[in-house]
C-alpha cells in the first residue's frame, strides 16, 4: 500500500457515517494502551502515534466495525474503520476484522493532534458479535497524552541524500514489530528510521571511505552525552540471542531520561563505554551487522537502554533539509528517482521515505 494512502487512512477525522451505538456493558473486549504516547511532531504536524491492544475474552467471534477516539467529555476526535490499522496476533482465520475467542489485535493509530494539550481520552469500539442482529459498543483504553519532547537532536549522518525508511505499512516494519523479551510487550521501533542512500547519493559527502550502498559513512553523535553501551561484533562461537538483531551497536544517554540507539554499525567502534562525546563527533560507521538485508543506520530514541525492551519515543531532528521524497516503498526499492520538493528544514521527525540532505 502506498504510504500516501496509508497516511490517509490513519489520519481520518470524524466522518458523516451513522452514529456509533451507545456504549453499554458487554462481556467481550479488554482494551489497553500499553504506552501512553507523547505528542509527536512529524513533518510539521503534531500527532498522537500509539497502539490500542484489544483482547477478546468472549466465547464467540467479534467483528470490529469502528474505532473512535473521544475526549472524556464525549467529543469525537477521530473515527476510523479497522482497515489498514488492525493487525491480529496469532492465527488469522476468517475475516480480516474478526477477533476469534481469546485472540488479540493491535490497532496502530496516528491521529492529528494540533494544540489540544493533554486532555484525558478514551476509545469507543463498535463490535458485531457472531450471529447477533445488531452491533454493540464498549468504551475503554483510557489514557492521557504526554507532552511533546523539547529535545532537539543533531544529524546522525553527513551529506547524502539519505532516505528516511520507516516501513509503516509493512507487517515486519519497525512500527508493527512488538517485542516481549521480559514478560511485557513493548515497541522499541515505534519511531525508528533506517537511513539508506537515496538515488544520486554522493559518497564523498558522507565520509572518507564510503561505498555506493552507504557502507562506511560517518555516524555522528546527535547530542552531547555519555556512551552507555558499546556492543561490538559477537565472539566466535557465541550462543545466538534475539538481541543479535541489533548487530554492532551504540547506546548514548540523552537529556530527559531518553537514550539514542545507533545499530547495524561496522565492527570496530572508535568510542568506549563511559566516554563522553560531543554532538557531531564521529562515533561509528554505517555497516550491515545483525539482522539486515542491506547496509544502513538504524536510529531510534527510547526510554531505556535495552534495545528490544524499551518504548520507542518521538524526538525532534533539528538538522538536515528535506529535498524530496519517494512516492512509496516500491519506488525506493526499485531505485527509481525521487520526487523533488521545495527545500525546507526538517520539522520534527521526517515523513516516511523523505529524502534528506545533511550538512558537512
Amino acid at each position: 500500500m502506498p504510504f500516501s494512502l496509508l497516511f490517509l487512512l490513519l489520519a481520518a477525522a470524524p466522518d458523516a457515517r451513522a452514529p456509533m451505538a451507545e456504549a453499554r456493558p458487554y462481556h467481550s473486549l479488554d482494551l489497553t494502551i500499553p504506552h501512553a504516547p507523547p505528542v509527536a511532531r512529524i513533518d510539521g504536524e503534531d500527532r498522537l502515534v500509539y497502539e490500542l491492544h484489544a483482547t477478546n475474552f468472549s466465547s464467540q467471534t467479534l467483528t470490529v466495525t469502528d474505532i473512535e477516539l473521544r475526549t472524556a467529555e464525549g467529543e469525537s476526535i477521530a473515527r476510523l474503520a479497522p482497515g489498514g490499522i488492525m493487525r491480529r496476533i496469532g492465527e488469522r482465520a476468517g475475516n480480516a476484522h474478526d477477533l476469534a475467542a481469546g485472540q488479540r489485535a493491535i490497532f496502530y493509530l496516528s491521529i492529528p493532534w494540533g494544540d489540544r494539550g493533554a486532555a484525558p481520552l478514551i476509545h469507543r469500539i463498535a463490535l458485531l458479535p457472531k450471529g447477533a442482529g445488531r452491533p454493540v459498543a464498549i468504551e475503554g483504553g483510557a489514557f492521557q497524552p504526554q507532552p511533546a519532547t523539547g529535545i532537539a537532536l543533531g544529524a546522525p549522518l553527513r551529506g547524502g541524500p539519505w532516505t528516511a525508511v520507516q516501513l509503516p505499512e509493512a507487517e515486519n516494519g519497525h512500527r508493527r514489530f512488538p517485542y516481549a523479551v521480559s514478560g511485557r510487550v513493548r515497541l522499541p521501533g515505534r519511531h525508528a528510521i533506517d537511513w539508506m542512500p537515496a538515488a544520486g547519493f554522493d559518497r564523498a559527502s558522507a565520509g572518507a571511505d564510503v561505498a555506493a550502498d552507504g557502507s562506511g559513512a560517518d555516524v555522528l553523535a546527535v547530542a552531547d552525552g555519555e556512551i552507555l553501551v558499546v556492543k561490538d561484533a559477537s565472539a566466535p562461537g557465541a550462543h545466538a540471542s534475539v538481541e543479535d538483531e541489533t548487530g554492532t551497536m551504540i547506546v548514548q544517554q540523552l537529556p530527559g531520561g531518553r537514550f539514542a540507539f545507533y545499530q547495524h554499525l561496522m565492527p570496530g567502534i572508535p568510542v568506549r563505554q563511559g566516554e563522553r562525546v560531543r554532538k557531531g563527533q564521529i562515533i561509528g560507521r554505517v555497516g550491515s551487522t545483525g539482522h539486515v538485508t542491506q547496509p544502513h543506520l538504524h536510529f531510534h530514541v527510547s526510554d531505556g537502554i535495552a534495545p528490544l525492551d524499551s518504548e520507542g519515543l518521538p524526538y525532534r531532528l533539528a538538522a538536515g533539509r528535506v529535498i524530496g521524497d519517494y512516492a512509496d516503498r516500491q519506488d525506493f526499492r526499485d531505485g527509481k528517482a525521487w520526487r523533488t520538493q521545495t527545500e525546507r528544514a526538517v520539522d520534527g521527525l521526517p515523513a516516511p521515505y523523505a529524502v534528506i540532505r545533511f550538512g558537512p
